[in-house]
């Protein structure tokens, strides 16, 4: 009887010890979001109210995944972006080594839940998944032979809990194995890849992003800028505009994705603003273009660089910072209302309409990209309005 106390005393000093981190956690959290939020009227009264709501909660969560998921529904009532809990493998595996530009072994795309699926909604240009034969619109049926869905390998990346839009996936990894999945590019029709992890990052994807379109006897310039992180971004599009696309016509600048630093957002637009750039260029941006990069398309607009092409941004316009917690994980929270940066314009929950919106099917597409094909088209007719500007200007130099 003494051994089975004294076991049982043992069984519940770990089930204890085990809960006071998560408490920990969640506790943490909640103060950090309390000190640094940007609007302090929303965490005064009401925040201590959603303390008192959702604490019980997690107090009672058996693991990590669950304390997330109860911390995030308490975030997500302040209806803000940028105010998230990563769990500690999408902060230190997925985030953190992107932040200090730094390649990491991945499988190089990201996914999206539609109408119960889960499908490819973009891929790291010469990333592993690319050369396992993925393309974006891929349904992901299985992973291991599990079923995505409810596959302990499909991880929510971070996503704003408190904005409307359903989260973004990747897979994790276990060591550096191939990972097996089934995959369907039609309805109906499965197929099995191997998918073998490679180190890759959005600056080696935006870098390889880099190529030259033949187009109706034109040349245009392409460069997908993953993100504004870091200066290697600009540090690609300078150098693509002064090499590969000297002898191009036009420019396609894709800026779908997350943001980043307002410095590196500045340093991009300030190669239009100046000159660096003087033929016509097309931008391209979707419903998960965010934070900084709708800076950039407000900017960009208001402007008149060129006309933006595709889907109103995601409307996720606070200044925000990352802040690492006890156990691994990491709040992200915003500390900056966005109004600073748009002289006084709120895009948080709006976002930014482009000139031209574009339908965006995701589901099956095979690979097509209608923004991207769009954009080919605005962009040629924009070249051809240069050309008969030019020519009409000649003209009337002749004459006079």
């Amino acid at each position: 009887m003494r051994l089975i106390a004294i076991c049982l005393s043992l069984v519940l000093s770990v089930s204890a010890f085990a809960e006071k981190p998560r408490i920990k956690t969640f506790d943490e959290a909640w103060k950090t979001t309390k000190a640094n939020f940007y609007d302090k009227k929303q965490v005064g009264e009401t925040w201590d109210a959603l303390k008192d709501k959702y604490r019980p909660l997690a107090k009672e969560a058996k693991t990590e995944t669950e304390l997330i998921e109860i911390t995030n529904r308490m975030l997500g009532e302040l209806k803000a972006s940028h105010l998230v809990l990563m769990s500690k493998d999408a902060y230190q595996e997925h985030m953190l080594p992107e932040l200090g530009s730094e390649p990491r072994p991945q499988l190089g795309f990201e996914a999206i839940e539609i109408d119960g699926g889960i499908f490819v909604r973009s891929l790291l240009e010469g990333g592993p998944a690319v050369k396992a034969g993925i393309k974006r619109g891929d349904r992901i049926v299985k992973i291991e032979g599990v079923a995505a869905k409810k596959s302990g390998r499909l991880e929510d990346e971070g996503c704003d809990p408190g904005l409307p839009w359903p989260p973004l996936y990747y897979v994790r990894l276990e060591g550096t194995d191939p990972v097996e999945m089934t995959v369907e590019s039609e309805k109906g029709k499965p197929r099995t890849v191997t998918v073998t992890p490679e180190a890759i990052s959005g600056v080696i994807a935006t870098q390889n992003s880099v190529r030259v379109i033949k187009y109706h006897g034109m040349k245009f310039g392409y460069v997908h800028t993953w993100h504004f992180l870091v200066s290697q971004i600009f540090g690609t599009v300078s150098s693509a505009m002064a090499k590969e696309f000297s002898q191009c016509d036009g420019l396609l600048l894709d800026v779908r994705g997350r943001g980043g630093s307002p410095i590196v957002m500045n340093a991009i637009l300030g190669l239009f603003r100046t000159g660096a750039w003087d033929k016509p260029v097309v931008l391209l941006v979707d419903d998960r273009s965010r934070s900084a990069k709708e800076i950039f398309t407000w900017s960009w607009m208001r402007e008149h660089l060129g006309p933006a092409v595709g889907r109103t941004t995601e409307g996720a316009v606070l200044g925000s910072q990352f802040f690492p917690l006890g156990d691994g994980s990491c709040l992200l929270c915003p500390v900056v209302d966005g109004r600073v940066y748009t002289k006084g314009d709120k895009l948080e929950g709006k976002g930014v309409t482009p000139d031209h919106v574009v339908d965006y099917p995701l589901p099956y597409a095979n690979g097509y990209d209608e923004i991207l094909e769009f954009g080919k088209d605005r962009l040629e007719l924009e070249v051809k309005r240069v050309k008969v500007r030019a020519a009409i200007f000649a003209v009337l130099k002749l004459v006079g």
